[in-house]
């Protein structure tokens, strides 16, 4: 036998070893994607209770996915952003509060594109409570909503560093804005 059949016979073990470990990863991946999700949407429905059964499954995929995913990051990256935004979304809705990077339970990266990717769910929220003459609510997400942006306004890092952050941030102050002219026009029809 030659030797580059024997090397060929061992890279295919070595890859194949390697496509099992990928399909882990996205299969967990998924799961926390869809799992945070369903957790979103039941917090829009509000039900708390079944979203924080959603999390807890979710989590149970992101601790499974820590100890895998190195040298898969950019497909794990996702699902990490997804979870840590059902987190910051139901810490708001349930604690009236913005969860911490450690609270989460995440990379700062991954908390940061989540972060900016709630500002989706809080307009979503003021605009229904705006709907439902519920002024004082819409006002609380609001509230975080500024809050959010604000606190991260300053963040400039290279797209190598914080990929997708910039274009998350420029999105979001567009929602505070949307928001922001929905509460003064819901505020002109009242007054």
């Amino acid at each position: 036998m030659e030797k580059i059949q024997s090397e060929i016979r061992e890279t295919s073990k070595y890859l194949t070893a390697k496509q099992k470990e990928f399909d882990s990863v996205t299969d967990v991946s998924r799961g926390i994607i869809r799992d945070s999700a369903s957790a979103i949407t039941m917090l829009h429905n509000n039900d708390a209770k079944g979203a924080a059964k959603m999390i807890r499954a979710a989590y149970t995929g992101v601790k499974k996915l820590n100890k895998s995913d190195t040298k898969f990051e950019y497909y794990s990256r996702q699902a990490y952003q997804e979870y840590a935004e059902a987190t910051i979304f139901y810490g708001i809705k349930t604690k009236e509060t913005v969860p911490s990077i450690k609270e989460v339970g995440v990379e700062a990266e991954a908390y940061l594109l989540g972060l900016m990717d709630v500002m989706g769910e809080l307009k979503r929220e003021i605009l229904e409570e705006l709907r439902n003459d519920n002024v004082k609510k819409a006002e609380f997400y609001f509230s975080k909503m500024r809050l959010i942006y604000d606190s991260t306004r300053s963040l400039r890092f290279a797209e190598a560093i914080l990929n997708g952050f910039r274009r998350k941030q420029d999105v979001a102050r567009i929602q505070l804005e949307g928001a922001g002219s929905e509460m003064l026009a819901s505020k002109s029809k009242k007054g």
